[in-house]
C-alpha cells in the first residue's frame, strides 16, 4: 500500500468542511499516540524502530512497520518530521480484502471512531457517503472510495490547535485499509514556514 498517499500534499483539511467547535478541552495537550512525543528528533525515531529519514520537500518523513506502542490492527507508520522535529504521523490498518461491500472496512472504521469520541468527544465533522461518480453499486464500495470525487469515509477532531482524522481507503475491488492521522499544532507552523519561503524565494526570482 502507499503510505504517502495525501501525506505529503498538504492537510487533510481540504477534505472536509471544519467545525467551530470541539469537545477536547482547550488547555489539553495535542494526544501523543503510539508511544511517541512531537518534537522527537529523526535520530529518536530511528531508536523507536522508525527506518532513515527521507526528503520531501522541507520535510523528511520516516516510516517503520511498529512503535513503542502499537496500534493492534496497525501495519505501516509513518512520521513527517520538520527540521528534524516530529510534526506528524500516519498509521495505515493492514489490508482488508475480499470485502466487496465495505462490511469489514466500515466495522473496523467505526470501532476506532468509538474509541476516539470516548476519548476525545464528538467529532468535529464527518463526511461519510458513496457512489457520487462512476462506482455507485453496493458492491463497488472500495473502488468508489478510491476514485477522486466518488465518495469519502472520514471523521475528523480538531483538537487543541491539531487535528485527528480517521478515514477509509479503497484499493480496488474489495480492498481496502484505515488510516488514522494526526497533525500536531507544529504541523500548522511548519506549513506557514514553508509557505512563507516559498512566497520569498519567488518575491526574488522576479
Amino acid at each position: 500500500m502507499n503510505i504517502i498517499k495525501h501525506l505529503l500534499t498538504g492537510s487533510i483539511t481540504s477534505a472536509i468542511i471544519i467545525g467551530n467547535s470541539s469537545s477536547w478541552a482547550d488547555d489539553s495537550a495535542f494526544p501523543e499516540p503510539f508511544g511517541l512525543k512531537w518534537g522527537m528528533s529523526n535520530q529518536e525515531l530511528i531508536k523507536a524502530g522508525f527506518n532513515s529519514p527521507r526528503p520531501t520537500g522541507q520535510f523528511e518523513y520516516l516510516t517503520s512497520i511498529t512503535a513503542p506502542k502499537p496500534w493492534s490492527k496497525g501495519d505501516q507508520y509513518l512520521a513527517l518530521t520538520y527540521k528534524s522535529k516530529l510534526v506528524k504521523l500516519i498509521v495505515n490498518s493492514k489490508s482488508i480484502t475480499g470485502d466487496v461491500y465495505g462490511t469489514q472496512g466500515k466495522a473496523l472504521y467505526d470501532n476506532v471512531k468509538a474509541i476516539m469520541t470516548k476519548k476525545y468527544g464528538q467529532p468535529t465533522d464527518k463526511l461519510e457517503y458513496v457512489g457520487m461518480k462512476l462506482y455507485d453499486d453496493a458492491d463497488q464500495f472500495y473502488q468508489c472510495l478510491d476514485y477522486d470525487g466518488c465518495g469519502n469515509y472520514i471523521t475528523q477532531y480538531d483538537l487543541s490547535g491539531g487535528l485527528l482524522a480517521i478515514q477509509i481507503e479503497g484499493q480496488g475491488r474489495g480492498k481496502g485499509y484505515i488510516k488514522i492521522i494526526y497533525e500536531s499544532p507544529e504541523f500548522y507552523v511548519a506549513k506557514d514556514q514553508v509557505n512563507n519561503a516559498d512566497k520569498a524565494d519567488d518575491l526574488e526570482a522576479f
